[in-house]
């Protein structure tokens, strides 16, 4: 099995990962090749509150995911399937010489004086940055500069950061790239990273023809958001378009990528015009689901590279209606198949964990040999119950509120049987005949007869944590297949 390595860039990186980690928690499949993503965020805003959280939501799913076991999974899916792996570096590209320094100090600006003459050098500078980007401290980013991400990110000792994750990368490893098109960290970092790793023979490091042909996609979040209007803020949304126009420009054959995703939305939220630091902190959007879709799209298809004559594959995302709210319902064919059913899965389960889960520690299967002395206040037991409740609680319920709006369950309401809270998909009812056998379809009862039924069946041998994950988990895929034939 194969690893994929993911650069996010700036606070659009950092949020399409969070998506994507909630996708991989839900069981959603990278394909038959990829068993482990390696992700880090680069971002010189350490303290950017998106940086923070995502970070956070990827060490809780690690220790979650210590605690199980796949060899015995054939189908080579389901809850926290797919490792997510640090590589020691806590999620985070180090940049040299950023912390507390001004872009000016960066570039030596004042090095370049002449007695009582102006210096042509200075001169030059003072025509490509203003004052405001000479004064600017690096720590909080790049404020939506990528003149100055350029500078900062090209530098040799940045370089070296950047390739050094991947010293263990081998053959059939895949390379991933995640940056909006309209900012200053994210559009300046995809032209330069991707031609780090095309030119990586000339780099002393191991393994450097494997990274130079391999298999590269990457994501641009074109314009999706804007911002309230802020005099004192360098970020001014009525750059956005004109930045965008011209990274796309610069793309045109300068670029060496096999698969390039476009996603965006028409403006139809404005956020808080925060330069940085721990108030950049933005609800989850479809946009950034869409995007971390696409990195699915990329392992699931297999796109290989072809060093001669590459020709880069350009795809988009798109829905069957242009709806606000859009459901499940409104998600085209292929895109369901991608994250539809797991989705629903894991909502189910983190439904059934927050609010019916302290009711079923008598019943039959808890008393197993496998759960008989287990304590539920253990830290897996914890730690999951914090990580559900961040999936609803938390993100679901962000990209419900947000704008456009992505509801495909109803999030507020206990009046509703549980199973009729997924919008867009009508459930079937319990008939006479399930009555008869048995097979109560209606509400939490129903995931609790399931569970009852697999815990018998399991393998044996099971751990604790392994043996509650599979029978749960087995249990409400069994449900769902009879309620809605997915």
């Amino acid at each position: 099995m194969s690893k994929l390595y993911i650069y996010g860039i700036g606070g659009t990186g950092a949020r399409v990962l969070r998506s994507l980690t909630m996708l991989l928690a839900s069981g959603v499949s990278l394909g038959k090749n990829i068993d482990t993503v390696v992700p880090v965020i680069v971002d010189p805003d350490t303290s950017n509150g998106d940086l923070t959280r995502t970070v956070g939501l990827m060490q809780l799913y690690q220790k979650i995911r210590s605690h199980l076991s796949f060899d015995n999974r054939p189908e080579k899916r389901g809850y926290f399937f797919t490792q997510i792996d640090d590589m020691g570096t806590n999620f985070r590209l180090h940049l040299n010489n950023v912390a507390n320094m001004r872009f000016g100090d960066y570039i030596a600006y004042n090095r370049f004086t002449s007695e009582g003459h102006a210096d042509p050098n200075q001169a030059l500078f003072s025509l490509l940055f203003s004052d405001s980007n000479l004064n600017c401290p690096l720590d909080v980013g790049f404020k939506g500069n990528p003149n100055m991400g350029a500078i900062v990110l090209n530098d040799p000792m940045n370089t070296e950061s950047l390739v050094s994750l991947l010293q263990n990368f081998q053959s059939g490893d895949k390379l991933f790239i995640i940056s909006s098109i309209f900012g200053g960290t994210g559009a300046a970092g995809f032209p330069l990273f991707q031609k780090t790793f095309r030119e990586a023979e000339a780099l002393d490091i191991p393994n450097s023809s494997a990274i130079a042909n391999a298999p590269i996609g990457a994501v641009s979040v074109l314009p999706y958001f804007g911002l309230k209007d802020d005099k004192e803020s360098q970020i001014k949304m009525e750059t956005f378009i004109s930045k965008t126009k011209a990274a796309l420009k610069y793309y045109i054959g300068n670029l060496n990528v096999d698969a390039l995703y476009y996603v965006c939305d028409a403006i139809k939220n404005r956020y808080n015009n925060v330069e940085g630091a721990t108030e950049q902190r933005n609800k989850a959007h479809f946009v950034e689901l869409a995007a971390a879709l696409g990195i699915v799209d990329f392992c699931r298809t297999d796109v290989q590279h072809q060093r001669n004559g590459t020709q880069t594959s350009f795809r988009e995302f798109g829905v069957k209606h242009d709806f606000n709210p859009l459901t499940l319902s409104e998600l085209g064919a292929s895109t369901f198949s991608q994250m539809g059913r797991e989705m629903i899965s894991f909502y189910l389960f983190s439904r059934f964990y927050l609010e019916h889960f302290n009711e079923t520690k008598n019943y039959a299967w808890a008393k197993t040999n496998a759960m008989k002395n287990t304590s539920y206040s253990d830290a897996f037991f914890i730690d999951l119950g914090q990580f559900v409740d961040a999936y609803r609680s938390q993100w679901l319920k962000e990209l419900s509120d947000n704008q456009r709006s992505f509801q495909p369950f109803e999030l507020y309401t206990n009046e509703k049987d549980v199973f009729d809270t997924i919008k867009g998909i009508e459930p079937r009812k319990t008939s006479m005949m399930d009555r008869i056998f048995g097979k109560n379809l209606q509400g939490f009862p129903a995931i609790d007869t399931e569970i009852s039924d697999v815990s018998m069946k399991r393998i044996k041998g099971l751990d604790a944590y392994n043996f509650f994950i599979t029978v749960h988990e087995t249990a409400i895929n069994n449900v769902i297949k009879r309620k809605y034939n997915i």
